[in-house]
């Protein structure tokens, strides 16, 4: 008791400095939740719409709002108590006007609406240390500053690829940060360079200038701010409990609609902690593995789980080559409610799927994330299991092997085969495909004569050249799986200033998403052109082949961003192909990407590997999916105890590019340095005594660099190099000397 009497109760009691403390806290956090959320839903176009008069109201009032906080503080202190009640009163019908229109303009389901007070009460939190510092204002700034910076990140990435930012991302910053400029333009790239430098120097001298005597406005604010920390952690629970709180492994975009962006956000930083199952153990993966291995010798038949059960045989006792077509943003554009084009966008593929196996596949990423669809169908590993935008090209195949379509089929005699008509080292492929066992990597360094679409991608009409030129390259089977880029966002709103031969003949949506899909479905008719030409190719070989078609995701549309449309978002569309007949009864279905492999193997008549045995004994078993992550941790952060030694596997030694890129010689001509070789592209770069030059790219066998004069007598060492993203070197070429010929 005695220490209780020896504490100064007045600090307790709130005075002006404390009310006018937690006010501000949490004005500014509503301030936050309302900015955070409104540039998150605007970047992926998840919202309503809203008019301009509305919004500069808002702003109007936002505004408004800390003036008529500092005038009345500034009142005589008797009188704070009335201007206080009289600020709240204000207040509270303000923000509820506010509140209303936010809520319209995000479009969230009524029953989702208490996951953003969650998201409310994490800013509120993290804003609560200011209580206990003297530097109040400093780290209220810094923090507005840290989470407003990443919303406008957020934004931006969102617009680019169709999903938001994760944790995951920082392992991507390398990849992104070339694509800026190309993204924002240069002008305001510098702009923004120069608002960050003056962000920052600004919370300097605010740290600097900052000074207080008195670090406890009262003690009564540190008991409030625990109560925020406490109420926000017993509301969390409250919410997972009813199963408000809901994750959408697939759906991101919706993740963060309906869970709230900065809560998003941070939740995607906890979900990167691998936490082991609960019933994971030696006994318990050993018990799976007698279990696959028994149905396997008793079974040759396949099943595959989906939304109805299908059974594949073994077709043929014929080793066909087997092609894996990915194509980017593909999906079926006469699925999106009242939009009618003057011609079918994608003949070739309709053909495929009326004659052929064909179906829907879910994906593992909505509008974005094409590797982790690569990832799925190459491995046969579920990625709901592992966090929201997760990546495995970095955060898995950049330090371990995975067994994979190109493993298996290497043990059958295969060569093994990936092509991509983007950067060789986007995505960390060079390394990620060197750790799924491929024998060659061919991407668009290595590709000549490359067309480009209005937003500088790759047309996919130049792999059909190199599909053909890896199942040319060796005597044996081959596995190709490409990898297409022409219908990747962004889809601009103002295409009706191109002329492109498929029209938008009626639509029920807004100009600007329409221009979207006029632009989209071109593009992905050139892709189905492409298609076409697969087709072509595959008939007109001597060696049987089996090739799948299938999107990679759905588009990053605005009207599918907004869910409308009627499109059905988690799911792509398949088609798979022979020159031979399959003699099977199967006929598609509805089947996830890490079933697919299975699905190929098996109607190739192959041997199918550790993961692709999982999905044919377990896949119609009650446990399947709880089984299948108790596998997917012990391979992929377990011990390991679920593989055989020899289903073990070793990183490959990848040869980028199908053709060698050679050096013959090195000749000088007049001021000039002629380079004579093989199979040179405009990624070709000549490196003398180890420093980059400037290269002339004139033909596959010719580069020629510019030499100045006093030079010419410390010409060394010549090199040729594929250079990638960032400027890496991808592959080399030997070393020469400079030739007196």
């Amino acid at each position: 008791m005695r220490f209780f009497s020896k504490i100064d109760k007045t600090k307790f009691k709130p005075n002006k400095s404390s009310i006018k403390e937690l006010l501000f806290l949490i004005y500014t956090a509503f301030i936050l939740f309302l900015i955070t959320e409104i540039l998150s839903a605007k970047g992926t176009t998840s919202y309503g719409f809203i008019d301009n008069s509305t919004i500069y109201l808002g702003i109007g009032l936002i505004l408004i709002l800390p003036l008529s906080m500092i005038f009345v503080f500034k009142k005589d202190e008797k009188k704070y108590y009335i201007g206080e009640a009289v600020l709240i009163l204000l207040m509270t019908p303000i923000m509820k006007y506010v509140w209303d229109k936010f809520y319209i303009f995000l479009d969230i389901p009524e029953g989702q609406i208490w996951c953003l007070l969650l998201d409310y009460l994490v800013i509120l939190s993290i804003l609560t240390p200011l209580v206990f510092l003297k530097k109040k204002i400093f780290y209220c700034a810094l923090v507005c500053g840290i989470l407003i910076i990443l919303s406008l990140c957020n934004y931006a990435v969102s617009i680019f690829r169709g999903i938001p930012i994760a944790y995951c991302d920082v392992y991507c910053i390398g990849d992104a940060l070339p694509l800026v400029e190309s993204f924002l333009g240069k002008n305001n790239v510098i702009l923004a360079i120069v608002g960050v430098i003056a962000l920052i120097l600004g919370f300097v001298i605010l740290f600097i200038k900052e000074k207080r005597s008195t670090r406890f406005t009262s003690y009564i604010n540190i008991l409030v701010a625990v109560a925020i920390c406490a109420g926000m952690y017993s509301y969390y629970l409250k919410l997972v409990n009813d199963r408000t709180l809901i994750y959408y492994s697939a759906n991101m975009v919706k993740t963060y609609r309906y869970n709230g962006y900065v809560y998003s956000t941070i939740e995607s930083c906890l979900r990167f902690i691998r936490v082991e199952p609960d019933e994971y153990n030696q006994e318990s993966i050993l018990a799976i593995r007698n279990k696959v291995d028994e149905k396997t010798a008793d079974d040759d038949s396949i099943t595959v789980a989906s939304t109805e059960l299908k059974s594949i045989g073994n077709s043929s006792d014929k080793k066909p080559n087997i092609l894996f077509v990915q194509l980017e943003g593909f999906m079926d554009p006469n699925t999106i409610d009242g939009v009618l084009y003057s011609q079918d966008p994608i003949p070739n593929f309709r053909k495929l799927m009326k004659n052929g196996i064909s179906g829907k596949m879910k994906t593992p990423s909505i509008g974005g994330g094409t590797a982790r669809t690569e990832f799925e169908v190459m491995t046969g590993i579920d990625l709901e299991f592992l966090t929201d935008g997760e990546v495995p090209h970095y955060t898995i195949l950049g330090h371990e092997t995975l067994n994979s379509v190109a493993t298996t089929l290497k043990k059958q005699g295969y060569s093994t085969h990936a092509i991509h008509n983007n950067q060789g080292n986007f995505y960390n492929r060079n390394k990620a495909y060197s750790s799924l066992g491929y024998d060659t990597y061919t991407s668009i360094e290595y590709m000549d004569n490359v067309e480009r679409t209005e937003t500088n991608w790759a047309k996919d009409t130049i792999l059909t050249k190199y599909i053909k030129e890896c199942l040319n390259s060796t005597e044996e089977n081959d596995l190709v799986f490409t990898i297409s880029v022409e219908g990747h966002s962004p889809y601009p709103t103002d295409s009706d200033k191109y002329e492109f031969p498929i029209k938008v003949v009626s639509s029920n949506l807004p100009d600007t998403e329409t221009n979207q899909i006029y632009y989209y479905i071109n593009k992905i008719h050139e892709s189905d052109e492409f298609i076409g030409d697969v087709v072509d190719l595959v008939d007109s070989m001597d060696e049987d082949t089996i090739v799948v078609f299938y999107g990679d995701h759905t588009p990053a549309l605005d009207v599918l961003n907004r869910d409308a449309g009627g499109v059905d978002r988690t799911t792509t569309p398949y088609a798979i192909y022979s020159n031979f007949d399959l003699d099977t009864d199967f006929e598609g279905g509805d089947i996830s990407a890490y079933q697919m492999s299975t699905i190929m193997l098996s109607l190739a008549g192959s041997d199918l590997g550790p993961m692709e045995n999982i999905h044919k004994t377990l896949g119609s078993q009650e446990d399947y999916k709880k089984d299948l992550e108790l596998v997917e941790y012990d391979i992929l952060f377990g011990k390991d105890y679920y593989l055989n030694e020899d289903e073990k596997t070793k990183a490959s030694n990848l040869k980028m590019g199908t053709k060698d890129i050679t050096l013959e010689k090195a000749t000088l001509e007049d001021n000039q340095i002629c380079i004579e070789g093989k199979n040179f592209t405009r990624k070709s770069i000549v490196f003398i005594n180890g420093e980059e030059k400037s290269t002339i790219f004139v033909n596959r066998n010719t580069l020629r660099v510019y030499c100045e004069e006093e030079d010419k007598d410390n010409i060394k060492d010549i090199v040729v190099k594929q250079i990638g993203l960032h400027d890496i070197p991808l592959s080399q070429t030997d070393t020469v000397q400079l030739s007196d010929e």
